[in-house]
């Protein structure tokens, strides 16, 4: 980007932080920190404040300048501009570029708490389910070090829990291998993941419980058969007799 565009883009984040902080409030700000339990500065601008911001920038902005001012916002480190970051890179204008898959990528690092990963899940949904190929870049995430990092393979792929012909047993083979993770966020991650799958395909879901159920932890079972269908939940009920761990 040129000088030019580069104080284009500029001028725009100042004003988009400057319209965030019209809506700041100092206890939610409070608030937030304590229930994400965040190290970061937070505004306390309530989401349909932020998604109010973000459309308003949105449609008036091109796609490259929306693009640079999404990631000068995530760079800012402020919690309610990195959300706000993530909902305009989820807009319907922007396409799955390979540079906005870039995007998602380089913003790995500075995942640190759900809210943040959630939203910007939004965006890989879009960039996988453009290009499956992509999945090549997420599967060694499932041996990272960083527990947020190997969630992230279970919640940016749900995409392929949810829709109708997309094969899971990939992802499950993820699933599987982090059934004895001791993480409470993996396991829930676990859960979510097979309780969407459990819409479109109970059996599959049952299977995988009963191959898995003495290594999960409790939120994971629990979550992951909370959805069946009665006649198929009741095909795992007796092992919820044996307790387990977690």
């Amino acid at each position: 980007m040129d000088e030019l565009g580069t104080a284009v883009v500029m001028d725009q984040v100042v004003a988009f932080e400057t319209a965030m902080r019209a809506h700041a409030d100092a206890e939610r700000a409070a608030f937030d920190v304590r229930y994400h339990k965040s190290s970061r500065v937070h505004w306390g601008v309530k989401a349909p404040l932020v998604d109010k911001v973000v459309r308003s920038f949105a449609r008036r902005l091109s796609e490259q300048e929306i693009s640079g001012l999404a990631e000068q916002l995530w760079r800012s480190g402020v919690w309610d501009c990195m959300i706000a970051a993530t909902r305009l890179l989820a807009h319907r204008r922007i396409p799955p570029t390979p540079r906005l898959w870039r995007q998602v990528l380089s913003s790995m690092k500075d995942l640190d708490g759900w809210a943040l990963e959630d939203n910007l899940a939004r965006v890989a949904w879009k960039c996988l389910l453009d290009d499956p190929k992509r999945l090549d870049d997420v599967e060694p995430w499932t041996n990272h070090k960083d527990f947020w990092v190997r969630r992230a393979a279970l919640i940016f792929t749900l995409p392929w829990a949810k829709t109708p012909g997309k094969d899971p047993e990939r992802m499950l083979g993820w699933a599987e291998k982090y059934a004895d993770d001791p993480e409470w966020f993996i396991q829930k991650a676990i859960g979510w993941w097979l309780r969407t799958l459990g819409a479109r395909d109970p059996a599959r879901v049952v299977e995988f419980l009963d191959a898995n159920w003495h290594t999960l932890r409790a939120v994971a079972r629990k979550e992951g058969s909370r959805r069946l269908p009665q006649h198929y939940a009741a095909k795992i009920t007796g092992l919820t007799l044996t307790p387990r761990h977690g």
